[in-house]
């Protein structure tokens, strides 16, 4: 007999042995079948015989999926006898298997129904699950996974026996999910237990899978415990600690899922820091926080008990720490730099390289140990013009520059320099020329251009060294972004020759602002500022990477998948620098509303993980934000101090190597034993101290013994939770040390449990050293009470006084205060000691309440002194500013710059303290500042190019002050002196005039050169050497336009300073007004009368005295027009002395010979008719009309004498 078994592969129609499993024993004549199962199927064996009538009757499975045998336990009473030769058929309804009849050394014929549903379970299984832990309360998510799930009514049960299952509704998800909440197991216990699903109740699954129940975590047993919970940490870096979870037994949890929180806030709630939490998945959470700024925090740790919405505090939370600036603060000596925008800062050969943003040119700062200076720096070779918005790299130690806008006309630059220090100091060079090329990329709606042309110019662009080569990524140009990269050969070579890259993949859009860097052949580019589809610029976060495919083609990939980390924010602006091989650095920035970042990030290039490794608060930085660098690894910030104009502050930081410092490990394997020290010498003092107990008689004798054992008890009255806990956080610690293998840790186990057992001794001592002691207590208790009584008097006598001292007086001046105040500092350093001294015997002896007056008095003074104190710090700096402005040259001075520094100073006197303002000394302070911040804008008035010298004699009969503006070595302080701020008024009276008036000057000035220009039109009359005069129609309209200007100005309020010039141009422009409309009337009459007077030799026949008067106007007329041809100008022509009255005259004569020309024309109309009515002769009618045709004009009288 055997008990192998067989596979016979029906692809290959092949039987395979290997790996086959076995029967659990040898068999024959048994019957075998395979069942349907979800995951896998099952196979079945029942019967045969193993030995000569040795029959059997046992079921064994096989799990097709696990390949293993097993012989569950048949139940029931019908348990059918041995048999071989049996046949039998699964009933799928059921999920029973039939057997029947068969051979027990006899023929048999029962039928045994054998249900199988257990084993071969629904036609649905269970594959995973998770969580696959959780507490006994239950009611967290659970998500099953498994095959052929189907809708319906879905089930969960959590049990293992019939006695503890419990059973919830569950959701389904689709046919391989099911959801569910853990169901509450508190009446059970913690234990692991089966899961199983039924869907419409068709069975459950057989699938095993396992759920642990834990007891629940208490927050009151479970501890925080690392450098993080220690009393004192570092701000902007992140500092961990750990949390041990614990059940409500006080047992250390084992598995993860806890709902822990944690939240940092400053002492005085203004403040807030981050947290974020790792699950160690074995009942031990790993926390890292860090804070944004140096202040006091409390640390609230707490846990959410039996799953309710309310949070339990931690044991021992909330946690007290300070943070302390982690900054290097350097001093900044020399030739210190204005604050710019538009600059770059860069380190080259272990110096700070500042260019750009002003005039100033190249400005380098040392960093020596003991200082850093800053120098001006005026380099050999060609230097480049003044500039911002550039780019710069460093390429084999020499700094490369390139681009930017033109700080004298503002046109975008193409240009390319390097500079490196030499060893007489620093050069400038640059290529001789730039090769053009031809563009692959075009803007949307160009055609490509095959025509080489120059690299484009471009500011506000990122540029990234690559070996030899430079990247020039985007950019923009005339207030529109650039679509088109560029590549430099080789950034140090006599000709530069420019290539554009072809992009691949991800094409990252147009922008400006990037921060941008490279590390082994991989190109960085992160955010930037582009413009959307609806023309508004739009912050990106974008992460991009170029990987060099070719020296002319680049493969992009935006926000690759495989990014990973605590990714930066969106941001423009921003610094990236290559830290070491295949890491980045990246600091600052500003986000879309302007506000400057004050963090810094750590990218690894090969698995393109984030780490941000520096989190400070914006307000450190200012509103500008601050320039950066790396300095050996450092991080550099160069800034202004508040107020200052000048980049006066410089500082350093390795956040990278002080957050490893400040790692658990490396910070806990010297702090425990510095902890473990403490404690064991504070043990040792407490128990030296109890045993003077023991002589109760030498005891009441001795004050300074009582004073030891009396200190005794009370110091272990106020650190027993506290030594408890500390106690277990250093069992807690060591623990973790030893699981890590970091350090040997029995030596420090043995010392910790050593002063566990003198801590438990001295807590079960100390009721009875109490009780011994209170009777000798209770005597020195009356007498520290007089004592401290009399302490309380004195202080608050000095209180009294306090405010009366000189230093709360405005007048006495910053240089007497300040020796003022450090007596009064001495004085209240003796009060607090003694204070202190008191406090001390009053919480020792019980007598806390004695000492609430004294102490809150002496409290109240140090406020007050701090207060007092901080209005002379900000009134000395206030006056040192003022003073450097005031000497500042009347031709030199910013008035933006002082108005945005007084603005500055107005803001710190607000913030300071409000108990201080109602005192004199702050009063002062803020009208001086008021009072400064009132005068800049009236400096910036008097400034006005429209001031005179008849506006400042204005200023000085105003003020009563005499001054000369025009003196060289005229400063503000000068003008100042005026106390401009009491005549504002006046100044603003004056100013308004000066523009008014300026305005009345510029306005006169146009009309001197506009009619200056002017002048007649002039067309020849008939074919004679005599011109018409004529005026052009816009002259015309300027005309009438100017006599409401000067209309305007005579209305004026300050038109007696030009009163002379303004009445002058009304009468030049009433004259030529005139003079035109005369002259036209005067020119059409003439014209009209001269073809009778003058080409008629008729007329002056019969009208010689009507002739030889028009001969005289005629000749008058013709000299005026003459005269006006040769002089031409409108205004010189029309204001000779006399004209108009004399065209007037001419007018008026020339009326005269209009109407006798009229007249005459009338008297031949009469004459026509009555010669047709006498004879009807044609001779009448003829001489009328040869006389009409003749435009003759003859008297009436005349006409009818002649007839």
């Amino acid at each position: 007999m055997l008990h192998d078994s067989f596979v016979l592969d029906l692809a290959s129609m092949t039987w395979q042995a290997d790996g086959a499993p076995l029967l659990p024993s040898d068999v024959c004549n048994n019957v075998c079948d395979g069942i349907e199962s979800v995951p896998f199927h099952k196979v079945f064996s029942f019967g045969g015989k193993k030995g000569m009538m040795q029959y059997m009757n046992i079921v064994d499975v096989m799990d097709c999926g696990m390949q293993v045998w097993s012989t569950p336990s048949a139940e029931g009473s019908n348990v059918p006898c041995g048999r071989e030769d049996t046949a039998w058929a699964y009933d799928t309804k059921t999920s029973s298997l039939l057997v029947f009849g068969g051979w027990a050394s006899r023929w048999l014929g029962d039928l045994v129904k054998l249900n199988c549903a257990a084993i071969i379970g629904p036609p649905y299984a269970c594959t995973s699950m998770s969580p696959q832990a959780g507490p006994v309360f239950g009611e967290k998510d659970m998500v099953i996974k498994g095959l052929r799930f189907k809708p319906g009514k879905v089930q969960v049960r959590f049990g293992n026996t019939e006695k503890n299952q419990v059973v919830v509704d569950a959701e389904y998800i689709d046919n391989e999910t099911i959801h569910c909440k853990t169901a509450n197991y508190e009446q059970f216990g913690p234990m692991p237990v089966d899961v199983k699903v039924s869907i419409n109740g068709e069975g459950w699954t057989v699938n095993k899978l396992v759920f642990n129940y834990f007891a629940n975590t208490a927050a009151r047993n479970s501890m925080a415990f690392g450098p993080g919970v220690l009393p004192k940490v570092i701000s902007g870096v992140e500092v961990p600690f750990h949390i041990q979870a614990r059940d409500t037994i006080n047992e250390r949890r084992t598995s993860g899922g806890d709902n822990f929180s944690v939240r940092i806030v400053s002492a005085d709630g203004l403040v807030t820091g981050d947290a974020r939490i790792t699950d160690l998945q074995d009942g031990r959470y790993e926390v890292h926080y860090s804070v944004p700024k140096a202040a006091s925090y409390l640390v609230h740790i707490s846990h959410a008990d039996l799953g309710g919405n309310e949070s339990v505090p931690l044991r021992g939370s909330p946690f007290k720490v300070h943070a302390t600036d982690p900054w290097t603060q350097h001093r900044v000596l020399g030739s210190i730099p204005g604050r710019r925008k538009g600059a770059t800062l860069s380190e080259l050969d272990g110096e700070l390289v500042l260019y750009g943003g002003d005039t100033c040119g190249l400005v380098v700062c040392s960093t020596s140990p003991g200082e850093w200076r800053w120098s001006s720096v005026t380099p050999s070779g060609p230097a480049p013009g003044d500039r911002i918005q550039h780019s710069v790299i460093i390429v084999q130690n020499q700094l490369v520059l390139f681009g930017g806008a033109s700080l004298s006309d503002g046109t975008e630059l193409a240009d390319m320099f390097w500079l490196k220090k030499t060893q007489g100091g620093w050069a400038w060079g640059c290529p001789k020329s730039h090769t053009p090329y031809v563009r692959h990329t075009v803007a949307p709606g160009q055609e490509p251009i095959d025509t080489p042309k120059p690299v484009t110019g471009r500011l506000a662009h990122t540029a990234v060294a690559l070996d030899q080569q430079m990247l020039v990524i985007y950019g923009e140009k005339s207030g529109s972004l650039l679509t088109e990269p560029c590549i430099v050969e080789s950034v140090i070579a006599q000709v530069a020759n420019w290539i554009e890259p072809i992009l691949r993949g991800d094409v990252p859009a147009p922008r400006k602002g990037a921060a941008a860097a490279a590390t082994g052949g991989t190109i960085i580019m992160l955010g930037g500022t582009t413009i959307n589809e609806s023309e508004q610029p739009v912050v990106l976060d974008e992460l991009v990477v170029f990987g060099m495919e070719s020296p002319n083609s680049l493969v992009c990939t935006i926000n690759p998948s495989s990014a990973s980390g605590s990714r930066p924010p969106a941001r423009t602006g921003a610094t990236m620098l290559e830290y070491s091989p295949g890491q980045l650095f990246l600091y600052g920035g500003f986000s879309a509303d302007g506000k400057p970042f004050n963090d810094a990030y750590l990218l690894d290039v090969t698995t393109l993980a984030w780490k941000r490794v520096y989190n400070g608060h914006p307000d450190l930085v200012g509103s500008q934000g601050a320039m950066a660098t790396l300095l050996d690894g450092k991080l550099v910030l160069i800034n202004s101090s508040a107020g200052s104009p000048k980049l006066d502050c410089a500082c350093s930081l390795d956040p990278i190597g002080l957050a490893a410092s400040y790692s658990f490990t490396t910070r806990m394997k010297t702090e425990v034993n510095t902890l473990l020290e403490n404690l064991e010498a504070w043990a040792d003092k407490q128990t030296i101290s109890m045993e003077l107990a023991q002589n109760l008689e030498k005891l009441g004798q001795n004050f300074d013994s009582l004073l030891k054992v009396m200190d005794a008890l009370y110091q272990v009255k106020l650190k027993k939770s506290e030594n408890d806990l500390l106690i277990e956080q250093l069992r807690e610690t060591l623990r973790t040390l030893a699981a890590d293998k970091i350090m040997p840790t029995t030596k420090l186990e043995k010392r910790l449990e050593d002063v566990a057992h003198k801590w438990d001794d001295i807590k079960k001592v100390q009721p009875q050293v109490k009780s011994n002691v209170e009777p000798i207590q209770a005597n020195q208790a009356d007498k520290i009470r007089e004592d401290i009584e009399a302490f309380t008097a004195r202080v608050l006598q000095y209180k009294a006084v306090f405010h009366t001292k000189l230093f709360y007086k405005h007048c006495t001046g910053a240089a007497a205060a300040y020796p003022l105040l450090d007596t009064a500092a001495s004085e209240l350093a003796k009060l607090r000691k003694e204070c202190i001294q008191f406090a001390e015997l009053a919480s020792i002896f019980e007598l806390t309440d004695a000492m609430a007056p004294a102490d809150a008095a002496i409290r109240e003074l140090y406020e007050d002194l701090v207060s007092v104190k901080d209005v002379w710090d900000c009134t000395m700096m206030c006056e040192v500013q003022f003073q450097a402005w005031r000497k500042t040259l009347w031709s030199n001075i910013s008035t933006e710059e002082m108005e945005e520094g007084a603005k500055n100073f107005v803001k710190e006197v607000k913030a300071l303290p409000k108990r201080i303002r109602d005192e004199d000394v702050f009063r002062g302070l803020d009208g001086m500042v008021k009072n400064f911040l009132v005068s800049v804008p009236l400096v910036a008035d008097l400034r006005s190019p429209a001031m005179r010298d008849r506006h400042w004699r204005l200023l000085m009969e105003a003020t009563q002050v005499s001054f000369n503006v025009q003196d060289p070595g005229f400063k503000l302080d000068d003008l100042l002196a005026l106390q401009l701020h009491k005549f504002e008024d006046e100044v603003g009276e004056i100013v308004d005039r000066a523009q008014k008036e300026e305005k009345m000057e510029l306005g006169l000035q146009k009309l001197e050169e506009s009619w200056t220009k002017v002048s007649f039109q002039f067309t020849r009359h008939k074919d004679t050497n005599v011109y018409t005069v004529k005026m052009a129609e816009e002259d015309f309209e300027m005309l009438e336009d100017n006599q409401v200007l000067i209309q305007g100005m005579m209305a004026n309020r300050y038109m007696n300073t030009f009163r002379d010039t303004v009445l002058g141009w009304n009468k030049k422009l009433m004259a030529v007004a005139d003079v035109v409309a005369v002259l036209g009337e005067i020119q059409r009459t003439w014209a009209y009368l001269e073809s009778l007077f003058i080409a008629s030799e008729e007329v002056k026949k019969e009208l010689p005295e009507a002739a030889q008067r028009f001969s005289k106007i005629d000749a008058d007329v013709k000299n005026v027009l003459a005269e006006f041809k040769a002089v031409q100008n409108c205004v010189a022509c029309s204001c000779k002395e006399g004209l108009l009255k004399f065209l007037e005259k001419q007018q008026t004569e020339l009326e005269v010979s209009l109407s006798v020309s009229v007249y005459a024309s009338t008297a031949f109309t009469v004459y026509y008719s009555m010669c047709t009515l006498r004879s009807g002769s044609l001779i009448g009618p003829y001489l009328a009309v040869r006389l009409n045709h003749s435009g003759l004009a003859l008297d009436l009288s005349t006409v009818l004498f002649s007839g």
